[in-house]
């Protein structure tokens, strides 16, 4: 029909969120979405593949695990790259959905400062709407499947578990706020990472997705890192796992092979070989030269 408004996006479902107060919905082989806005919070969660992501005019590559929390207003559009496709679960909600007295409420910082969460937006730098957040774990992925579930059972009660799902979800995501807030007010980003190092290095860690948890890039975070500590994050990892391999040789009597698994490596030859090249000595011979 000749001067018929076009309908945006959200207008399809709005009248089952207005009434559900949440909608979940998984898109598969998406190749474009145009620029649009809406008038709820989306939590967008990529699967598979990648996407070009421009919210109010800064454009970000997502990946598999990346997610993110649209706010009211904002402008946003996805991108397959070439001619592949990625596939994302969205999740919509209004703000009510937590708490009834939130209805009208149309900004995620309202929410986040809710009783029921009680979050410090003063403390934040960044804008959480305008964050880019890693699943590293897989936790957000299995909560979001949970309300999946439950949206498709719609057994009694439904609502107020979905309710519980969708706190742990922002209180996890608060989690890396706190993160990133640190880092970006100066307790120094290096400071951070190496008391990451010393809680975590028996855990498979990149420095790609710790910069990814702060919100900078990788080739930023990497300078940053050798600027402050005179060595690449590679190499302090390295070194620290090694020191930690050491204590263990001449403090117990595990195997190489227990050991080298305890301090972050399932390749025993390559830990192997990184003792010798930072002692000097081979473990056996480093062991018996400590006893």
């Amino acid at each position: 029909m000749v001067g018929a408004k076009k309908q945006l996006p959200w207008e399809a479902v709005l009248p089952k969120l207005e009434r559900e107060k949440f909608l979940i919905k998984p898109n598969i082989g998406q190749k474009k979405v145009a620029m649009h806005d809406h008038a709820f919070l989306e939590l967008t969660y990529i699967l598979d593949g990648s996407a070009e992501h421009t919210l109010d005019g800064q454009t970000t590559t997502l990946y598999p695990g990346d997610y993110l929390i649209v706010d009211y207003g904002s402008r946003h559009s996805y991108r397959a790259p070439d001619k592949q496709s990625y596939d994302n679960l969205d999740c919509l909600f209004l703000p009510e959905l937590l708490d009834p007295i939130l209805k009208g409420t149309k900004s995620l910082r309202t929410l986040l400062e809710h009783y029921l969460l009680h979050f410090n937006m003063q403390a934040l730098v960044q804008n959480p709407a305008h964050m880019v957040f890693h699943d590293e774990d897989g936790r957000i992925l299995k909560l979001l499947r949970l309300i999946q579930e439950e949206e498709k059972r719609h057994d009694a009660g439904y609502t107020e578990i979905v309710r519980c799902y969708l706190i742990e979800i922002l209180l996890f995501t608060m989690r890396k706020l706190d993160d990133a807030s640190a880092a970006a007010v100066g307790q120094d980003i290096s400071a951070f990472l190496t008391a990451y190092v010393a809680e975590h290095y028996m855990e498979p860690l990149t420095l790609q997705s710790l910069a990814a948890r702060l919100n900078y890039s990788l080739p930023y975070i990497s300078k940053k890192f050798k600027q402050d500590m005179g060595v690449s994050f590679v190499h302090y990892l390295q070194n620290y796992r090694v020191m930690q391999g050491c204590r263990l040789l001449t403090s117990s009597h595990r195997t190489l092979s227990d050991i080298a698994e305890a301090v972050g490596y399932h390749d025993v030859k390559f830990f192997s070989r990184l003792v010798k090249q930072m002692t000097g000595l081979t473990p056996a011979d480093f062991r018996k030269s400590r006893k």
